[in-house]
């Protein structure tokens, strides 16, 4: 027996042996006084009588307190069944264990499975599931009732024969002596499809990048062979006829030599920015990869008389080399756009932040215009023409793919009297 059930006998044998004790009493101790106050047969008989309808009255004021106070038990039962059952948004099922059967079901339920309330009590369980979800659900059972309650999901046939994906959560509990089932239903059946077809989309991304970075790989190597060949004959062309030929043919020349060594920096930074992909995060001193990165620019900064000062930087969560290329991006844009009227000053710095670190490289350069703030991270994107700023504009947008493989972002901000703060964000170790 239930804690519940043996509180309720406990009341009713109290309330029968109170009632008891009293008729006790009032008959003994009436008929006693009766009988030594009064002779007269007559008058016991007649004050008898009113003792009994007294009783009764008594009896009748008794029932009527505790029924009403059962009665309003009973009420306040229903309307927190109502509340917490009939009338719940959640789809709720009550059902025998024993012989698989919906005891009970709420109008959430019944609308979920496309019945009414009163179709669906004393359905079979295994006919709302599909075809042989009834003895998965009996092989399931033993070990349901060993942890007394359980989730699952299951896969469940609605009345105009939809298929629907279900998440149950259920648990064990006893009404009138009988061990039943209550299980929430929640529909996933939208969520499901949408992981599964996000699965799909990333199937499918992975393999178009795969094959992106075959194809350009391709490209590059079947492209530097011939690159090669037309570059070695016109250099050699401007070796042997240097000095022969008039300005303009040597300015020809000049021009086809630039030309296939920009190609040549073009190829290889298309194959790098399509290669360069996936990041193996480890814990990282950004302070050592930040130094490594300005000692490898040391010739271009000293040609360009600029001075690079870097703050302390905190230990964040980052492939070494990926974080490398960040950083020299950053590095060498903050040099090659500087101001030829002011010393070139570049200070790399960071803050930390719940969840990361906010780094941020700063420069007193040329800035950058508001109108190209969001497209200066496009590939091949350049603000300058080669003659007067060389490059292939690959470098930022490089920069990002980068920072967004770590779950980061990046972004500029142009400064008020010139130059610009590029701010890229990176995860704690």
């Amino acid at each position: 027996m239930t804690p519940d059930a043996s509180k309720g006998m406990s009341i009713a044998v109290t309330i029968a042996m109170v009632y008891a004790v009293f008729g006790a009493v009032w008959v003994l101790a009436g008929d006693t006084l009766l009988a030594a106050l009064v002779e007269d047969r007559a008058t016991m008989t007649m004050i008898q009588t009113w003792k009994g309808w007294a009783f009764v009255a008594l009896s009748a004021g008794l029932i009527y307190v505790v029924g009403s106070r059962l009665l309003a038990a009973v009420e306040e039962s229903e309307r927190r069944y109502r509340l917490l059952f009939a009338d719940s948004p959640e789809a709720l099922v009550l059902y025998d264990p024993e012989r698989l059967a919906v005891v009970e079901a709420n109008a959430a339920a019944a609308r979920l499975f496309g019945y009414e309330v009163q179709d669906i009590q004393g359905m079979r369980v295994a006919d709302l599931l599909t075809d042989g979800g009834g003895e998965a659900l009996r092989r399931e059972l033993p070990r349901l009732r060993a942890k007394g309650g359980g989730s699952g999901l299951w896969q469940v046939r609605c009345r105009d024969g939809r298929v629907l994906d279900v998440a149950t959560h259920g648990q064990e509990v006893r009404v009138t002596g009988r061990t039943l089932r209550l299980v929430l239903l929640m529909d996933v059946t939208a969520r499901l499809r949408a992981e599964i077809q996000l699965l799909r989309t990333l199937d499918d991304l992975a393999a178009a990048n795969g094959r992106v970075r075959e194809l350009s790989h391709a490209i590059s190597h079947d492209l530097q062979e011939p690159l090669r060949q037309i570059s070695g004959f016109v250099q050699l062309l401007q070796r042997r006829y240097q000095g022969k030929l008039d300005d303009e043919a040597e300015q020809f020349i000049g021009f086809a030599v630039e030309g296939t060594g920009r190609l040549k920096a073009l190829i290889r930074d298309v194959e790098r920015f399509a290669i360069e992909t996936a990041a193996q995060p480890v814990a990282v001193d950004a302070n050592r990869v930040a130094a490594g990165v300005v000692d490898s620019l040391k010739p271009q900064i000293e040609d360009a008389g600029a001075t690079v000062t870097v703050a302390p930087l905190p230990t964040v969560s980052a492939d070494p080399e990926k974080l490398a290329v960040v950083f020299h991006a950053l590095l060498d844009n903050a040099v090659k756009f500087r101001r030829l009227d002011v010393p070139c000053q570049v200070s790399v710095s960071a803050e930390r932040h719940p969840g990361g670190a906010v780094f941020q490289v700063r420069d007193n350069g040329l800035g950058i215009e508001p109108e190209y703030i969001d497209s200066i991270f496009s590939l091949f994107r350049r603000l300058h023409t080669r003659d007067r700023i060389p490059g292939n504009g690959t470098g930022l947008a490089l920069a990002r793919k980068l920072v967004e493989a770590h779950g980061g972002r990046i972004w500029v901000e142009s400064v008020a009297g010139g130059g610009s703060i590029f701010s890229f964000t990176l995860p704690e170790p």
